[in-house]
């Protein structure tokens, strides 16, 4: 047989002087791609600099690397697949690779920077023996000489990202699925403070530690200092909205147990989320003259805007996003200030639960008179009603990715927002004093008109247009997944299962509400058929009796008799 392309490239390939087998390596192996996160990115070209010595541990994406070198540090990478060291070698000649299992790699003399920002999952090689986690946490720790930093990411077993989990078969079906992650060893550490203990006897200094949402592989949200876990802090709206946004983006189109924005949800609410995160990013240093620190800061966004952090006056940008285009007919919006109050959806959906239409159209009316009273191509017009706050002074911008190119006009961002508003009571369940059998174009119709407006369908289309436009800039979805998207948006109906993340729960509590709607359906049938027959019945009965009373003479003097009767009455 002929040498395959890739072997035969392979053989011609001048040696490699930067790639050096440390033992233990992986042959017939290939770890999958880590995707290209901004955010780590950011923090980590933070805690590099020029003539830095940068050890990488485990898979990490091309982009961190390259931009370490080009900053001018000096960085080893440690791989345990032998294919994907030689890949890594050829393609950043100005690094060192070491191939072969972490506990086996000499990594004598220490690093300013150590990362392992894919945690310590992937560092062990199935060649040989299986470092238990705290000795390759002790490991870590040891390879950071006197003045160094670590950036480690640890994965949380209860986080929501393996809660919501539904993936059967996974330990057969995926190779990266060898080890049993639902049965971590006795030293794992299972909580932040475990795992900030652990580096402490390591003898490194926890300088920061985050909560990572939505999941460890591809953060969007760091939570740290004081605001983690404070429910009275200002900021609250502010994150429930952004990671509301983050994890619709990480679980969209994704089979789930259940939709997981509920219980973060919740989790906030009870100053629990860094028990459910999806894990840990911890920046230790060794004791030492200490070099670069990066930035602290204690809450880290990162979206299709670029990495930005949120501060006492509002939202600051940090690092620009990249590489990336503004979508046809949007631009991103700007940052505004943070405005403290509740969230319009929050309480909307409050109002619906208690059945208060007046307090409910006193809410629509107010929001109305505020998209009304501002620019038709502000970010308001684009502003869902979860990324509305209520302030003392009325409503205001909390979070919004987008805003339009074009003036947008009052009744189509009105219809929008209180369409999309009716789609999420129907798709989550939520109640409302509404009868059951509406649809999402009928509630909206009846909260367009508590403002005083009414509702055309050309308008229900603009709006739901516009929708198109936003869902396509935010999921990069194609032209066959836009028209499949926009069918299922015109297509909401009671018992419709929510058209974002496909949970389980959800699903089954649409086909509940599916069956219900049935159920009374046949319960009508059945209930007119009986009056239908009951009433044949009677007709029978009666025309039965006539006809008697037709046929002889006796009847007929009866008849008579009773005609009599009737006019002496009279």
């Amino acid at each position: 047989m002929p040498d395959r392309p890739d072997m035969a490239a392979a053989l011609a390939a001048p040696p490699l002087t930067n790639l050096i087998r440390a033992g233990g390596e992986m042959f017939a192996w290939n770890d999958p791609a880590v995707r290209e996160n901004a955010l780590l990115t950011h923090l980590i070209l933070g805690l590099g600099g020029p003539g830095r010595t940068v050890l990488v541990a485990g898979p990490h994406p091309d982009g961190v690397v390259a931009a370490l070198t080009a900053g001018g540090a000096e960085v080893t990478w440690v791989l345990r697949s032998l294919g994907d060291a030689e890949r890594a070698a050829r393609t950043h000649p100005a690094i060192t690779v070491l191939a072969g299992a972490f506990g086996k790699a000499d990594l004598t003399g220490g690093y300013d920077l150590v990362v392992a920002a894919d945690g310590i999952r992937r560092l062990n090689s199935a060649e040989g023996d299986q470092l238990p986690s705290g000795e390759l946490l002790e490991r870590l720790a040891g390879a950071v000489r006197p003045g160094g930093a670590l950036l480690l990411m640890h994965d949380n077993q209860l986080g929501v990202h393996h809660t919501v989990s539904l993936d059967p078969g996974r330990r057969l079906r995926d190779d990266t699925a060898w080890y049993s992650a639902d049965e971590p060893s006795a030293d794992y550490p299972a909580a932040r403070a475990q795992l900030t203990a652990r580096l402490a006897d390591a003898g490194l200094a926890v300088g920061m530690a985050y909560a990572a949402f939505p999941e460890p592989s591809a953060p969007a949200v760091l939570i740290g200092g004081d605001v983690l876990g404070d429910v009275s802090s200002p900021l609250r709206p502010w994150i429930r909205s952004v990671l509301t946004q983050a994890y619709t983006t990480a679980f969209r189109a994704r089979p789930v147990l259940s939709d997981p924005r509920k219980l973060i949800s919740r989790a906030l609410r009870a100053g629990a989320e860094d028990t459910v995160a999806g894990g840990w990013l911890v920046v230790a240093y060794a004791p030492g003259e200490s070099g670069p620190s990066g930035s602290r800061h204690e809450v880290l966004v990162g979206d299709v805007r670029g990495v930005y952090t949120i501060e006492a006056g509002g939202p600051r940008m940090l690092a620009p996003q990249s590489g990336r285009t503004e979508a046809p007919g949007l631009r991103h919006a700007g940052f505004v200030p943070l405005a403290a109050g509740y969230q319009l959806e929050e309480r909307l959906f409050e109002l619906c639960a208690v059945a208060d239409v007046r307090q409910l159209r006193r809410e629509i009316t107010r929001y109305e008179a505020w998209l009304s009273a501002g620019p038709a191509g502000g970010s308001r017009m684009l502003a869902d009603l979860s990324d509305i706050v209520i302030a003392e002074d009325g409503p205001a911008v909390l979070s919004a990715r987008w805003e339009p190119v074009e003036p947008v006009s009052v009744q189509v961002a009105l219809v929008r927002a209180v369409w999309q508003f009716a789609v999420r009571l129907i798709t989550w369940g939520r109640p409302h004093p509404w009868p059951i059998t509406a649809s999402a174009a009928d509630l909206a119709a009846i909260l367009v008109g508590m403002a005083g407006r009414s509702l055309a369908d050309e308008d229900l289309r603009a709006a739901i247009d516009l929708q198109m436009v936003i869902d396509s800039a935010e999921f990069d979805l194609k032209p066959s997944e836009q028209q499949t998207h926009r069918l299922a948006l015109l297509a909401v109906q009671p018992g419709t299962a929510p058209v974002d993340v496909a949970g389980y729960e959800e699903l089954v509590e649409a086909l509940w509400r599916q069956r219900y709607q049935a159920s009374h359906l046949l319960a009508m049938m059945e209930w007119n058929e009986q009056l239908i027959r009951s009433r044949d019945t009677a007709l029978s009965k009666m025309d039965w009796e006539l006809q008697l009373l037709r046929r002889g003479w006796g009847a007929r003097g009866l008849m008579l008799a009773k005609r009599a009767y009737k006019m002496v009455r009279k």
